[in-house]
């Protein structure tokens, strides 16, 4: 784990599939917090029973802690887990100590080898969905995750919306959970407003299901899928598309750059990244007074072939924002869930 700021909470949900259910039940969930100390250590804990407290102390990133966790508001059933944090990250761009070996960090924005695929195709239409509710305006859209494949709906307008849109995925080995977030879109952060698991396993050939799947952890709000697996020729099929004008979509993560030019007479800089891509401008959060800021920021773009551009730029509240340096990202050749780590700047 990589964790920002001095706090963090981790959420652990404990679910049943129950045998020919097409959906995940939620059973409970129990939770584990924690905070970085000036010693560059880190405090774990959670709410035991009877409203004890559970906690353990990492000396150091990179040091394991065993914890053994009830689940809440439950009578009965605990959870054991082992926990490793990797390094700590602060918005103003410096690290913990990190005493872990980082040759491991690697790996979290890198791709692991290619999950094996059956063969077949299954089809996801997100056909409509009804009575969704947020804290504001209601604009609905819908991200669905199938092993690595992220896919996303258009943003509708209503609580009550029809999107009618369909997905294609590769249908994996030993993986049978399709991954639903409903998200009301916001000028500020998209709000949370749902979220669910199908289970995919038993897909017959030529038979559609069609089902209303209830959102989890809100009061009210519902998807209608409709699902479907196609054997094709080609085994090693390629990465899910959606159908419409473009081919699916860019995930591009900015995690870092180092060594940026000063733009501020004190001798550092407040970056942040503005992406174009096509018509569509996208920018991270600022980094305030560092030459080497961290944003591990996702960005997501339909794809549509278009140059992708990166700007750096230097935020100034009073004066015109001034450039840093600016590069553009050759994404056409890249495999499916490939992430080209490091660009330079022009």
């Amino acid at each position: 784990m990589v964790l920002h700021e001095e706090t963090g909470t981790l959420r652990l949900n404990l679910y049943n599939c129950p045998p020919n259910s097409v959906k995940f039940d939620f059973l409970a969930k129990c939770e584990i917090k924690m905070k970085y100390a000036a010693d560059d250590s880190t405090a774990f804990w959670a709410i035991g029973h009877d409203s004890g407290v559970i906690a353990k102390h990492a000396e150091f990133c990179g040091n394991e802690v065993e914890m053994v966790v009830p689940f809440e508001g439950v009578t009965s059933g605990e959870l054991t887990v082992k926990l490793v944090v990797k390094e700590w990250q602060f918005s103003d761009g410096s690290l913990s100590l990190n005493k872990f070996n980082g040759s491991s960090r690697k790996s979290t924005y890198s791709s692991s080898s290619p999950l094996s695929r059956t063969g077949r195709k299954i089809n996801v239409a997100i056909m409509e969905g009804k009575d969704l509710i947020s804290s504001g305006k209601c604009d609905p859209y819908v991200k669905l995750q199938y092993g690595k494949v992220l896919q996303k709906t258009r943003t509708a307008h209503t609580s009550n919306p029809f999107w009618n849109q369909k997905f294609e995925f590769d249908e994996i080995v030993d993986d049978g959970c399709l991954k639903i977030k409903c998200y009301s879109e916001e000028t500020f952060g998209d709000e949370n407003i749902g979220s669910a698991r199908v289970n995919l396993e038993g897909l017959l050939e030529g038979s559609i299901r069609d089902i209303w799947v209830p959102l989890e952890k809100v009061n009210s709000g519902e998807l209608r899928l409709q699902i479907d697996a196609v054997r094709v020729n080609d085994a090693e099929g390629s990465r899910g598309s959606v159908s419409g004008s473009f081919n699916g979509w860019i995930e591009l993560i900015l995690v870092e750059a180092k060594d940026l030019i000063a733009a501020d007479i004190i001798g550092t800089s407040d970056p942040y990244v503005r992406v174009q891509y096509g018509s569509l401008k996208k920018r991270t959060k600022v980094m305030y007074r560092t030459l080497n800021p961290q944003w591990n920021q996702t960005l997501e773009f339909p794809d549509d072939g278009s140059p992708l551009e990166l700007h750096v730029k230097d935020h100034n509240a009073l004066l015109p924002t001034s450039s840093i340096g600016d590069c553009v990202v050759e994404y056409q050749g890249l495999p499916s869930n490939q992430i080209p780590i490091k660009f330079l700047t022009r």
